[in-house]
């Protein structure tokens, strides 16, 4: 029975640990380089301590949409306010070489980081 509840926790802490997507709410926003500045609106709690606010993310890329209307095609650009809640989408990999566009191969140890999240939409 102690296998169960070792690897039923085992289990729980990796998955706890995996970043993928989470509600944040905007301090600021840099409308010319679309980045935003992001307080995550989920805690983190270790055993026997009381939960903790997840550290502030600076930097975080803002997804824009292109679209064709009728024949035109239109780029729309996020405007994000400070106070409203976002929804922000976590890379499995880094995403510090993608810019150019090229297939890059990130460091294997950099996986679910929250410094790589970009923000998908608002939510409120």
């Amino acid at each position: 029975m102690n296998d169960i509840k070792f690897y039923s926790e085992l289990k729980r802490n990796i998955l706890l640990s995996i970043n993928t997507c989470l509600p944040c709410r905007v301090i600021d926003y840099d409308k010319s380089n679309r980045e935003a500045k992001l307080q995550p609106l989920f805690k983190t709690k270790e055993k026997g301590k009381e939960p903790t606010s997840l550290g502030v993310l600076e930097g975080v890329p803002v997804l824009f949409h292109q679209y064709e209307v009728d024949g035109v095609e239109k780029t729309y650009h996020p405007v994000l306010h400070k106070g409203q809640v976002v929804q922000v989408a976590v890379n499995q990999r880094a995403i510090d070489d993608i810019s150019s566009g090229k297939e890059t191969y990130p460091e294997v140890s950099k996986w679910f980081r929250l410094r790589d999240a970009v923000v998908i939409g608002v939510i409120s």
